[in-house]
């Protein structure tokens, strides 16, 4: 749990020194507001993303915990009586124990965490109380969807969802209306959203002082956007504006889940409206955050880990708490006696259970209290007590054979404890086990591996069989996942017959994790190498036609990179006829780019709507276009408005400054012919709006070029 707070915390650390260093003096201040969304988000999403094990710098754990599959003991309604036992009292042995000795710092830290969220979530919850209630408890002005409550005080005006709170009587009327359209810019924006997940976020990132940083960089960009998009879309003079900015003071701010008309960034707010625009170009700064991200799940994220999810091998150490006397509950079911075995340590209740063969308990005491014993190599477990009908209970004590750990000490066992003997009795390690797997070779056999070994029911034969089918020089330690993940030779062989043939446990472990067998392989395998059968026969056109044949980058002649492909399509859901549908349509995607496409959930048909445009559109462009939200719809309506002749990558620039065909009808409403694209990214980019070139124009600046109206814009000419 503190693992996954701390990788929140140092992703949002490494997200807000990357806007810090790249992004905040940028005036391109809708992206950014997405940027520190989607970023936000990610930052607590992506610790919980598992990544294929060659992609992390993590190393996966491959230990198996001991769980036994035996049926579990049902609970038994036992009568309220004591049965005569020896059995150690909690009560009476370990009622002296200290409560803060078993107390141990990891768990302080992490109770003054979960208080701390307690004590920021009530608050958040609070602030919306205050909000909501003086919302609908004061006076108010319906003004279509907007509602303006007013307030008494001195209190600073902001908004929330769609009300505004203001207090009239301390404005003139010119102060009052701009900040009226500030804050209806800010609840037609849905700014108000954006506060509110950040609120959330410190509420589970309360101690991280970075989080609050990025809190406050989040709302200085929504009032620097909303600066923008006023002096942009009305007819508010900046002068003015900037003025009522320094006239309006009030030393009460509002609650923090608002958004407000923010006296205390007044200078930055100034400095960004006089601030130059941002050129285009500059938007690469943008695409550094991709590597960012890679980095830190390499370096951050829980490889899969093998073996993990059998439904075999279950985390759980059973048998380890359990300790060599204390009390036992069992039934009879059919020739099956499951005993459920409880024992007190330092005040803890351990219970474990086991089934063993009714044939292995002899003269079971029925009706009468008496004593009866099993015995295995390990040791014996005598019990004491009775049977009625078919439930029983007494008390059981456990004694360890010495001789047995003589013969596992001269086999290497080594450091055997008393506990570790009634694990062996519990799991019934034999001799015979040992000696079979001695006889394979494995001379360093240790308890750890034992236990798992013998848990799992990884027998010489299985051993055998996997050597047989391909698998050279096992170690104990590969042979327990493989056994929890049920790989057997006739997958190891399955692999073998796809072509693969550089195969190793390590290798057979992912395969299986990740639900890659032979049949797989084989069809993966026939896709690329029908893909390369397309690539050559382009490659062949172009050279008829005069063209420099490009280098197939898809060729590859190392088995293991093409396996750590095929991992990659596997994890990430890319089927062969994913990839064929692209080809199908004549695109050509590299397997990179492929992987891309798929993480987007870009298809065929999204490309095949621009080729009905008839835009040409590469991979890379796909991409590009896919994470900007562009539409064939949105292209259409460039033609449709009468901008012909787009390539992608205008198409792109257009969406990444959120240009809509809209505009460039107003241009041309405005008596501008000839316009081009470039002249429409630039005004754009400068802030050089309808409204502005409109604006000018009634003070007499009459051009017949709007070069020289985003002149003026950038010289703040009026």
């Amino acid at each position: 749990m503190m693992f996954y707070v701390l990788s929140v915390a140092l992703i949002l650390t490494g997200c807000l020194l990357f806007y810090k260093l790249l992004l905040q003096n940028e005036t391109f201040f809708p992206l950014n507001r997405y940027v520190l969304l989607v970023c936000l988000v990610l930052s607590f999403s992506l610790p919980l993303m598992p990544v294929p094990a060659q992609f992390s710098f993590r190393k996966a754990s491959i230990e198996i915990p001991l769980t036994i599959n035996e049926p579990m003991a049902p609970v038994v309604d036992v009568p309220q009586q004591k049965p005569a036992v020896k059995a150690k009292s909690s009560t009476e042995n370990n009622i002296k124990g200290s409560f803060f000795k078993d107390i141990s710092i990891l768990k302080l830290v992490l109770w003054a965490y979960w208080l701390g969220v307690a004590v920021f979530a009530i608050n958040f919850v609070f602030q919306l109380c205050v909000l909501l209630y003086r919302a609908y408890s004061r006076p108010v002005i319906i003004d279509g969807r907007f509602r303006i409550v007013e307030l008494a005080g001195n209190q600073a005006p902001c908004s929330f969802a769609n009300n505004i709170f203001i207090n009239p009587e301390k404005y003139d009327w010119d102060t009052y209306n701009q900040i009226i359209l500030h804050e209806k810019i800010h609840i037609q924006q849905g700014h108000s959203y954006d506060i509110l997940i950040a609120e959330l976020a410190l509420v589970f990132q309360w101690f991280n002082p970075f989080a609050w940083m990025y809190r406050k960089a989040m709302e200085d960009n929504l009032e620097f956007l909303t600066d923008n998009e006023l002096l942009a879309n009305s007819d508010i003079e900046p002068m003015s504006y900037k003025m009522s900015l320094v006239k309006v003071s009030a030393p009460h701010f509002p609650v923090s889940l608002t958004t407000n008309y923010n006296q205390s960034i007044l200078k930055k707010r100034l400095v960004m409206m006089n601030a130059k625009k941002s050129n285009v170009n500059s938007t690469w700064k943008y695409l550094f955050i991709v590597p960012l991200f890679l980095v830190f799940i390499a370096f951050l994220n829980e490889p899969v880990a093998y073996g993990k999810n059998s439904p075999q091998v279950k985390k759980s150490e059973k048998f380890n708490s359990m300790e060599e006397d204390g009390t036992w509950f069992a039934t009879i079911n059919g020739d099956k006696v499951n005993i459920r075995f409880e024992s007190d340590e330092d005040g803890k209740n351990n219970n474990s259970s086991q089934s063993f063969s009714l044939a292995e308990l002899k003269n079971l005491p029925r009706g009468n209290e008496g004593t009866f014993s099993v015995t295995r190599d390990a040791g014996t477990m005598n019990f004491t007590g009775k049977f009625e009908n078919n439930t029983g209970m007494g008390t059981y004590k456990f004694s360890s054979n010495a001789d047995f750990t003589s013969f596992l000490t001269k086999q290497g066992v080594t450091n055997i404890k008393t506990r570790d003997n009634l694990v062996f009795f519990m799991i019934n390690v034999k001799r015979s086990y040992v000696a079979g797997i001695k006889a394979l070779g494995y001379d360093g056999i240790s308890k750890d591996n034992l236990i798992p070994l013998v848990a799992l029911n990884v027998t010489p034969e299985y051993i055998k069989s996997l050597k047989t089918a391909g698998l050279a020089n096992l170690t104990l330690a590969e042979l327990i996942p493989l056994k929890a993940l049920n790989v057997d030779a006739d997958f190891v062989k399955g692999i073998k017959e796809s072509g693969f043939t550089k195969i190793t446990a390590d290798k057979m472990i992912t395969f299986k994790s990740q639900g890659i067998t032979g049949e797989y392989l084989k069809n993966a395998k026939s896709a690329d190498e029908e893909s390369r059968a397309t690539n050559v026969q382009t490659t062949s056109v172009k050279a008829k036609l005069g063209k420099t044949p490009q280098k197939n980058t898809t060729e590859d002649t190392d088995e293991d990179e093409k396996l750590s492909r095929l991992i990659t399509r596997k994890v990430m859901n890319i089927s062969p006829d994913y990839a064929k549908s692209f080809s199908a349509q004549g695109l050509k995607v590299s397997e990179d780019n492929l992987i891309a496409l798929k993480s987007l959930g870009v298809t065929a048909d999204y490309y095949a709507g621009f080729s009905a445009q008839g835009l040409k559109v590469s991979d890379d462009n796909l991409i590009a276009m896919k994470s900007l939200g562009v539409t064939p719809e949105y292209f259409a309506s460039f033609k449709t408005a009468g901008l012909t002749g787009l390539t992608a990558d205008q198409v792109i620039s257009l969406k990444s400054l959120s240009v809509a065909a809209s505009d460039f009808s107003e241009f041309k409403k405005l008596g501008f012919k000839n316009l081009s694209v470039d002249d429409i990214i630039s005004a754009k980019a400068t802030g050089t709006s309808p409204v502005f070139v409109a604006s000018m124009k009634k003070k007499g600046h009459n051009y017949n070029s709007i070069e020289d109206y985003i002149k003026m814009k950038v010289l703040a000419l009026d």
